[in-house]
């Protein structure tokens, strides 16, 4: 990725509608599309239990938020468990996990007492899938975030109807084999719906 290409990023500020906004942006690649947030079109949460990269249960739950730029997105994880590693439709999507203590506050990457806390961004393009499994093994290539930054979270229900609602500042790392000096950074803040039928999604999307 060529240093010119993230300086200009550095001034992309890619905001939905109301309470929800994502600043960030990360230029396009051999294995993913451009990713940014100028057009969110769904902000869900819910509980959801963990999987490995054998799609086994970890038995591990995680308190979860997906902005994306894809409508219907709790719908199409109901229809497809495994949207987020197998990739059938371009779409951008930021997943923020938290401890599935049902308590609020703001949560550190890293921190003891925080373990579950982190984020990823699936970009995901059926076009770039053959490059993505040459050079990953797999069809979809994550951006994991870094043990810095936090999710703050000021609401949280997973009853239908309900909502969460919060903040984010976080750091994120490109997948390998591409490189960056300095990471990508995305802000925000979230209003999401609850889906009631998320758990069963084949989550985290990076795996190992």
């Amino acid at each position: 990725m060529r240093k010119a290409a993230l300086m200009a990023l550095l001034f992309v500020a890619a905001c939905g509608t109301g309470d929800n906004v994502v600043v960030g942006g990360i230029p396009e690649s051999t294995l993913t599309p451009f990713v940014d947030f100028n057009t969110v079109n769904s902000v869900i949460s819910g509980r959801a239990m963990l999987f490995d990269g054998n799609g086994e249960a970890t038995g591990t739950e995680s308190e979860v938020v997906l902005i994306s730029d894809r409508p219907n997105l709790c719908a199409k994880l109901a229809a497809q468990r495994d949207y987020f590693r197998n990739p059938q439709e371009l779409h951008r999507t930021l997943i923020l996990y938290l401890p599935g203590t049902d308590h609020l506050g703001t949560f550190l990457p890293g921190r003891l007492g925080d373990e579950g806390t982190g984020s990823e961004i699936v970009a995901a393009d059926p076009a770039k899938r053959d490059a993505c499994i040459q050079a990953t093994g797999k069809p979809v290539a994550p951006f994991p975030n870094v043990l810095t930054g936090y999710i703050s979270l000021r609401d949280w229900s997973e009853a239908a109807g309900g909502e969460a609602a919060g903040t984010f500042n976080l750091l994120f790392a490109p997948p390998q084999p591409l490189t960056s000096d300095n990471g990508f950074p995305f802000y925000g803040k979230f209003k999401t719906t609850v889906c009631t039928t998320l758990n069963g999604t084949l989550l985290p999307a990076a795996t190992p």
